[in-house]
């Protein structure tokens, strides 16, 4: 699955690699409604729902 926008493609979910991506998370959204389980590394910046259009 990815994101779509505009014709193009922004976003791969990272589940659907075989390989290891090397890279790291910049930034978390909608963690406002994150499972109890998941932990949020830290140092990542986080928005309880969506980002800001020019964060």
């Amino acid at each position: 699955m990815c994101g779509i926008y505009e014709n193009e493609v922004h976003g791969v979910t990272l589940g659907c690699l075989n390989e290891n991506p090397e890279i790291e998370i910049g930034r978390h959204i909608f963690v406002g409604s994150k499972a109890s389980w998941e932990v949020m590394p830290d140092g990542v910046t986080q928005y309880q729902e969506h980002a800001p259009e020019n964060p």
